[in-house]
């Protein structure tokens, strides 16, 4: 899997981009486009290194990994209760994560990790408690948990098809640690 982050061209410098990735800036490489960026252009990004051009539209959309999006509201609820606490850093922040919520942890890190620079977050670590996929069925009675799967097809107990999901769905932010 190849993780991308959306960020806009700052500056040009021959085969060197700066670039913002909301609020963060760092250099890369625009070695493996197939033409030079200009100044507000928006770029997929990987390991330094700009792979794709895309539009400003695509990113706002959240047609593009939507973990970003997803990332800036955890920054900026770890910053707005750091502050309203009186407290100068965020150590941690722990996410409630059910593995049907469409969210890939990686992902969500990933861009965790490169929206925090600059910010009182800067030195958080994103701590997730995933939560299984579990139900009860209908059929059976009984309930359910499958830890290894994103979906549910059919009772694991009985093979029915009438259930409903109760968790695994989960997306919030649960705990801070703050100083």
């Amino acid at each position: 899997m190849c993780l991308a982050v959306p960020s806009r061209v700052v500056s040009v410098d021959n085969e060197v981009a700066l670039i913002d990735v909301f609020g963060a800036r760092k250099e890369i490489s625009i070695k493996l486009l197939p033409e030079t960026p200009k100044v507000g252009d928006f770029l997929l990004v990987h390991a330094g290194f700009a792979i794709q051009k895309i539009s400003e539209e695509a990113i706002q959309s959240g047609e593009l990994m939507h973990e970003s999006s997803l990332a800036i509201n955890i920054v900026e609820i770890a910053q707005e209760e750091c502050r309203n606490r009186g407290c100068a850093s965020v150590d941690s922040v722990t996410v409630r994560l059910g593995k049907a919520s469409g969210v890939l942890p990686e992902s969500l890190e990933f861009a965790f990790n490169a929206l925090k620079e600059n910010t009182i977050a800067s030195k958080a670590k994103l701590i997730f408690e995933i939560v299984p996929v579990g139900g009860t069925c209908q059929s059976c009675q009984k309930t359910f948990e499958a830890h290894d799967v994103p979906y549910v097809l059919s009772c694991p107990h009985c093979g029915s098809t009438s259930f409903e999901i109760s968790k695994g769905r989960e997306m919030e932010v649960v705990s801070l640690e703050i100083s």
